[in-house]
This record gives C-alpha cells, structure tokens and sequence, in this order.
C-alpha cells in the first residue's frame, strides 16, 4: 500500500473528503429535484464506504478488523434499506417542510450530517488504520454483545413502528414502544457505544469516542427527541390517554410502565 495512507492521520482526512464528497453531491440532487429520497441512504451509505475503503486501506484482513468493519456495515445495510423504502411509501420527510426550498438552512442540515456521518464513524476509521491484535479481549466482547443488543432494539423497534403506523392512527405503543417512546433510538446509541468499545480496547484513542457522544447528542438535543416530541405533542397533546402514556413512560431508556 503507498505510503502516504500508511497512519491514522491520512485515513482520517480520507474518510473526510469521501464523506464531504458524498453528502455534497447528493445535497445537490435533492435541493435541485427538491425530494426527501435520497437523504437517509446518502447517510447510511456513506458509513457502509467508508467501513469498506478504511478495511481496504488497512490491508489488514485479520479476524478483528473484518468484525469492526463487519458491524458497521451490517448497521448500515439495515437503516439504509429500512429508511428507504419508508421514504419511498411515505413520500416526503416532513422534517424538511421547512427548509427544502431553502438553499442555506437545507444546507445546513447536509453540513450535520457529513459531522454525524465522519464524527460517528471515527472509531473504525481509527481502528482500520491500526495493527490488528493478536486476539480479542473481554471488554472487546462486551461491545460486540452491546452492537448485537443495540442493533436487535433498533430493528425491533423500527420494525414494529412501521407497521403501527401503516395500520393504526395513534402513537404506538406495542413491542418495546411499551416501556420507551424512543426504544429505536436508544438502541442505536447502544450499538454505537458497543462499536466504540470494541474499537478502543483494540487500539483506537479514547478521544474517538466523540463519535457516539456526537450520535447521542444529535438524537436527545437536535434531530430526534426534540422534533419527535413536538410533533407527537402537536397531533396528541389533547388527548388524555396519550398524555397518561407520556407521563407513565421512558423518554429514551426503555423502562417499566410507571402506570398503577
């Protein structure tokens, strides 16, 4: 392998001009063609390139670099196709109503997710750029069965509020959605922390775990509890038996109804 990628340095600055690229170009399709379609599979995609150019780089096939990569891309393959078709059957994204036909606030939402996108993904990237170890560790298990654990309650999740809504007109509360009103998104900063711990017992700088602190904070503070909140609020906020469902359950950590 050339020289000049040969350190964690270049493979950082690499998988930031991939991901820069990326997210770029298809901001541009869908400002000019004004639609919603492509934006989570240029999200998702972009972590499925950048796991398999960084296990390229490394040259390094080993047993625990195919695993890290492995994770990462199985994650991506899953939300990609899932976000999808959910696009495709619902049509728009309703996030965007505001800022679609805004060149600098849609912008700016695609500037948030190169940084969701390359600060999420720095583990791996680290780690790719790495010797292999002889051999896996303890706690090197542990964020593998967090990543199992995470991906089974994001997929869970996802899974089960799809099908409410194609089929019921209220909020869902079957499966996990019982004991969190955001069980998909605790699973995913599950998975992520899993995947960071993994990376990290095996010679990535504690530093990278800005990658699932920057995940956390997108999901609780900006793009996901936020909106979903006041959207749920707007369509149900009137309803007593939603407000009940509200009071009696888990924002985020999936928890025991409170309800007597």
């Amino acid at each position: 392998m050339v020289n000049f990628i040969e350190n964690d340095e270049n493979f950082i600055l690499v998988s930031l001009l991939i991901t820069v690229c990326m997210q770029l170009s298809f901001f541009a399709i869908a400002y000019k063609l004004q639609i919603d379609k492509v934006t989570d599979f240029a999200g998702t995609a972009n972590f499925l390139v950048l796991a398999i150019i960084t296990l390229w780089l490394g040259e390094d096939y080993s047993y625990p670099k195919i695993l890290g990569s492995l994770m990462v891309i199985l994650w991506s393959l899953r939300l990609g196709i899932y976000l999808s078709y959910r696009i495709i059957v619902w049509g728009e994204d309703n996030r965007f109503d505001e800022m679609r036909s805004k060149f600098w606030s849609f912008l700016g939402f695609w500037v948030y997710q190169i940084l969701w996108v390359f600060l999420t993904s720095l583990p791996l990237i680290y780690f790719n750029s790495l010797e292999a170890p002889t051999e896996l560790t303890t706690i090197a298990a542990v964020g593998t069965i967090m990543f199992i654990i995470g991906f089974t309650m994001e997929a869970w999740a996802d899974y089960t509020k799809f099908n409410h809504k194609l089929y019921g007109n209220k909020w869902c509360t079957a499966g996990l959605w019982k004991y969190s009103r955001h069980p998909n998104y605790f699973g995913n900063i599950v998975l992520w922390f899993g995947i960071f711990i993994f990376c990290f017992t095996n010679g990535a700088p504690l530093w990278t775990i800005i990658g699932p602190l920057w995940t956390t904070f997108l999901l609780v503070f900006v793009s996901g509890l936020p909106f979903l909140e006041a959207s749920a609020d707007k369509k149900y906020g009137n309803d007593p038996e939603y407000l009940k469902y509200k009071d009696n359950t888990s924002i985020l950590i999936p928890w025991f109804n409170s309800s007597k």
